[in-house]
């Protein structure tokens, strides 16, 4: 190492540096979308108990409605009727629940399933793609080094010669580099699709919960 090889070197020091903290901030992306998809299903979850507690609540209140009638109303009224309608509402609303929140749980634990999957794959093809980059690079450091170091002992005959052949050294790594960068942005972007996804089945589900919902205020309205 010398007055002119330390820059040099210094300069593809700096550019592994960039390319590790790429690499580190494509798995970290990956992490955050698993991790987000594990926070939506512990929120489907608790979500799922509240509504269950609600349902479970508005029935009892209407048994004991049922019961209050049942004991203030003479014999013979088809109060009995309206609370075995009222039990078998429930029961239905009951049982649609679990099956909606089931179903939701499934879809996003497949989604989850998938995305490892991806990220599995992903990350294998990216660290294999960053192992060959840093062995290009370390080839093409070692070579313009040499470069450096011979056209320091030479005339300065050979100084053109050395710098077009040092250009085209920086534009090859300029080459790998954007190739490298390339697959990040793609691989962020996959993870992206699935976040999409992932919201667009809960927005799905929700709507459906509402609409149930409202179909059965209707029957015990009616």
């Amino acid at each position: 190492m010398n007055q002119y090889t330390t820059p040099i070197e210094a300069t593809f020091a700096m550019q592994r540096t960039v390319l590790e903290q790429s690499q580190r901030a494509v798995e970290q992306g990956f992490d955050l979308q698993r991790n987000a998809g594990e926070m939506l299903l512990s929120s489907i979850e608790s979500q799922e108990t509240f509504q269950r507690q609600g349902v479970e609540a508005a029935e009892t209140a209407a048994e004991s409605y049922f019961e209050a009638m049942e004991t203030a109303t003479p014999a013979g009224t088809n109060v009995r009727a309206f609370r075995d309608n009222a039990d078998e509402g429930f029961d239905r609303l009951k049982e649609l629940h679990a099956e909606s929140f089931d179903q939701l749980e499934a879809s996003v634990e497949e989604a989850l399933d998938g995305h490892d999957e991806l990220t599995e794959e992903s990350v294998a093809a990216m660290d294999e793609g960053v192992d060959e980059l840093f062995a290009a690079h370390e080839q093409l450091q070692e070579g313009t080094v040499e470069l450096v170091e011979q056209a320091a002992t030479r005339n300065e005959e050979f100084a053109e010669r050395f710098g077009s052949q040092l250009d085209e050294q920086v534009e090859r790594m300029a080459d790998i580099q954007e190739q490298f960068e390339a697959q990040s942005d793609r691989q962020l972007e996959q993870a992206s699709e699935f976040q999409e996804q992932l919201q667009s089945q809960v927005e799905q589900f929700q709507e459906q919960l509402e609409a149930q919902a409202e179909q059965f205020e209707t029957q015990v309205s009616a």
